[in-house]
């Protein structure tokens, strides 16, 4: 991968913001109770400085006792607030992960269907994982981080009026701490990105390994999969060993300014004592400030991973964002079709080569067999129904309404049910049948699966009603699985159905005995076939005639 642009970069670090800005009640709250702490926690050094004082000028043990008391009264507040921001920290997790998780389902529910047709982008929800990142890697930024950052100014701040040259000395740190952010702090959000996508590219091809597992049965097939494995294999850990080398050139950064900064510390402190502008309390106050500090700086390496990580994860969570949506749907209209009627108002599908015009009516309750020699024709025709999409040019009403409408509306029961081998969820036989028909009773379901003649089917199987169907129907036979999708759509009585040749594979004597029981039904029946002999249809329509002129 070329390494990220600048305008990536910045949209990674504005991605972060978006994700969390719902969330900013709780980390407001958490960043006030880490101002409150970190003015409370600068009682320590106030304290000893005062105790040193009291016991060189005038010795007094009440004097040390009051102290006592109140460093511990201070203290004790301070717990009470660092326990309040742990809680507000711990419903912080709850709730973005509650919030991400029910705007990833969303957007891919409501996805246009272009964008998953052909199993296409199906590892994009799989980027639900980086929510773990966000859950984890603010609470520490913003508690301990911001800690530092409050413990930082205030700590400056305070020493800066002891001395001018404690406040120049405090300058040069801060700029010290922009030279070591600004050298690195890109490059390491470049190959923090670089390190997320690789990561996503190797659980793809693992993905792929497990989907098509059977594909890799010879020599050939398997040196092929290990070549890839090791390939993607080589490509995290180099981009790994590039994002290691800026964090841990930070890293070693911030152990020099440690260094330094502590004993150029020392030494100007113990100068100016020398001098006699500085008493000995200050000296002792401000190397518990400044060295607490220091420290800390000299680990804010795993703070800036935190952050590096946190891009990483809001660059793969926006793939997720910006998964393009049906503009169109909304749950408040609920109309359902009142005809079954299908009008085809001079529609136009066409290729690079050849155009078809479809321009006729297709009667309520019609049972018709369709015929092409052309695939593309056939997917094309088939996706006016399975996606509600429009045509290129023409319209196609089904009912009172324009066949694009029914994709801004939604339904109890879909109008149009196409019957072919696409995936499920993964469910048992009679959640399936629930979720089709959810007032359905138990005799509906045996009597709708009786009519497709695959109860005893059902019944052989181990667990019978309880068999946990795969995506694609396993254990059920393919033309069991579509029969099992015909017994759904029987309960549930769409206007249209419209079948595949999957139904081709059927011995004549099921085909004869599924095509007589659908000719019973209310609805339309449309059967794309290659084997249309049946006589109790109405008609057959052969597309192949409708083709016009360029």
């Amino acid at each position: 991968m070329a390494n990220a642009s600048t305008s990536q970069i910045k949209q990674a670090r504005q991605l972060v913001k978006q994700l969390i800005y719902p969330e900013r009640k709780f980390i407001h709250l958490a960043i006030v109770y880490g101002l409150a702490i970190s003015l409370l926690t600068l009682a320590v050094p106030i304290a000893v400085q005062t105790l040193i004082n009291t016991v060189v000028n005038i010795a007094s043990v009440r004097a040390v006792i009051t102290l006592a008391i109140l460093l511990f009264i201070t203290l004790s507040i301070s717990g009470l607030l660092s326990s309040l921001r742990t809680y507000v920290m711990e419903r912080y997790e709850r709730h973005i992960y509650a919030r991400l998780t029910a705007d990833i389902s969303i957007r891919t529910l409501m996805a246009e269907h272009s964008y998953f047709s052909g199993r296409r982008n199906v590892d994009v929800p799989n980027r639900y994982f980086d929510i773990n990142i966000f859950q984890k890697n603010i609470p520490p930024l913003v508690i301990d981080g911001f800690a530092l950052c409050l413990q930082l100014i205030v700590g400056f701040t305070l020493v800066s009026f002891y001395h001018p040259m404690f406040m120049a000395f405090c300058l040069l740190v801060v700029f010290c701490l922009y030279l070591i952010w600004s050298f690195w702090s890109r490059q390491a959000i470049d190959s923090a990105l670089e390190i997320s996508h690789k990561k996503y590219a190797t659980a793809k091809w693992l993905g792929d390994i497990a989907t098509a597992h059977s594909f890799f049965k010879s020599g050939s097939h398997i040196d092929y999969a290990r070549e890839k494995t090791d390939q993607s294999t080589r490509l995290y850990i180099r981009a790994h060993e590039r994002h290691f080398k800026y964090t841990f050139t930070q890293y070693i950064a911030l152990l020099l300014l440690y260094a330094a900064a502590s004993s150029g510390l020392l030494g100007l402190g113990g100068y100016l004592v020398v001098q006699g502008q500085l008493s000995i309390g200050q000296l002792v106050a401000a190397e518990l400030i400044l060295t607490a500090i220091f420290f800390g700086l000299s680990q804010a390496s795993s703070y800036l991973k935190l952050y590096y990580e946190l891009c990483g994860a809001a660059d793969e969570l926006g793939i997720v964002l910006d998964i393009p949506l049906n503009s169109d749907m909304s749950s408040e209209k609920t109309l359902e079709p009142q005809s079954g009627l299908l009008t085809f108002n001079q529609v136009q599908l066409s290729n690079e080569t050849c155009m078809y015009e479809l321009d006729f009516d297709i009667p309520e309750s019609a049972k018709v067999f369709i015929t092409t020699e052309q695939a593309w024709l056939k997917r094309e025709f088939i996706t006016l129904f399975h996606a509600y999409d429009t045509p290129g040019k023409g319209r196609v009403r089904l009912g009172e309404y324009d066949l694009t409408e029914y994709k801004k509306l939604q339904f109890n029961n879909p109008p149009v049910s196409v019957i072919n081998r696409s995936p499920i969820i993964e469910c048992t036989i009679q959640e399936f049948m629930k979720l089709s028909a959810p007032n359905a009773s138990f005799a509906d379901i045996q009597d709708a699966v009786m009519k497709v003649g695959i109860e005893d089917v059902i019944y052989n199987l181990k667990d019978s009603w309880d068999t946990k169907l795969s995506v694609l129907g396993a254990p059920l036979q393919p033309t069991q699985f579509v029969l099992l999708k015909v017994a759904a759509a029987l309960l549930y009585q769409p206007k249209v159905i419209l079948f595949t040749q999957n139904f081709d594979n059927l011995s004549h004597k099921e085909r004869t005995n599924l095509l007589l029981m659908l000719n019973e039904q209310p609805f339309s029946v449309l059967y794309f076939t290659n084997h249309p002999e049946f006589e109790a249809f109405d008609f057959c329509l052969d597309l192949d005639k409708l083709r016009s002129p360029l």
